[in-house]
């Protein structure tokens, strides 16, 4: 199969989290489709005919897992149920850092960085089918492991990429980079509930809060920007580059209005 990542899908073939779901061609559990299962654990998806063309936003483990499941692979003998709380929540729903299920997350994430995997272009698709190919190859074993190697040096991340935490301790801002693997959902054990993440290698913004907090920034404009997404878990337009002083802003914005 030929793997395109873009802004949205253009129902040109199928597609995994790019914003359509009928449950045949296209599968997604954001918004409208938010009663659908998650790609992760979706046992609708088929395995398409060799050629097709599927399309994606992003890559993460649950769209990762989808993928598999299209190209006829076999799916990794982890919690999928987990994966999909997970994915909804934030890694704060599994209190062990080390479940398997959270580090094959983790390695997802590690893998994609590490084949420098793009974010969608506004000039067009992008074939990534040579970059989903490779993750593919890797086992779910040699994942975890990925997963376990960035968890160990994820709290060196935590305490040298903040940037700033608000007055009350309740907004903290992140800057990252391709080798940081931080754990978004790691400063709500601190009691942050509002965690602002620039990510200088995507040029993007992401705004993460606690599953506990009423907080919540998907689908509103916070400094100008309409961040999309879960209500949770939000981030910046795809495909517009975004700068640390944007999330600075936005970190400044949030900080004002929780306290």
């Amino acid at each position: 199969m030929k793997v395109y990542i873009t802004t949205a899908a253009t129902g040109r073939g199928f597609s995994i989290e790019a914003g359509i779901a009928d449950g045949v061609r296209n599968f997604d559990h954001h918004h409208k489709w938010s009663a659908n299962p998650a790609p992760c654990r979706d046992e609708r998806i088929p395995a398409v005919p060799e050629g097709s063309v599927v399309e994606i936003t992003h890559l993460d483990a649950d769209t990762f897992v989808g993928l598999l499941r299209m190209a006829g692979r076999p799916v990794p003998g982890v919690d999928l149920f987990l994966m999909e709380q997970i994915d909804l929540n934030g890694s704060s729903v599994c209190s062990d850092r080390f479940n398997p299920t959270l580090l094959y997350m983790v390695g997802v994430g590690e893998l994609a960085r590490g084949l420098k995997f793009p974010r969608p272009s506004t000039e067009g698709p992008v074939d990534v089918s040579e970059l989903v190919e490779a993750m593919m190859a890797k086992t779910t074993e040699e994942i975890i492991e990925i997963g376990r190697d960035a968890t160990e040096r994820s709290e060196t991340a935590y305490a040298d990429c903040r940037v700033a935490i608000s007055p009350s301790g309740r907004v903290g801002f992140w800057a990252i980079g391709p080798t940081d693997p931080l754990d978004p959902s790691r400063p709500y054990t601190d009691g942050v509930e509002a965690v602002i993440v620039y990510r200088s290698h995507y040029a993007s913004i992401s705004i993460y809060c606690s599953p506990t907090s009423p907080l919540q920034f998907g689908g509103e404009t916070v400094a100008g920007i309409l961040f999309v997404g879960h209500p949770k878990a939000a981030g910046s337009p795809h495909g517009q580059a975004m700068i640390e002083g944007d999330a600075r802003r936005v970190f400044e914005e949030i900080a004002e209005k929780v306290g």
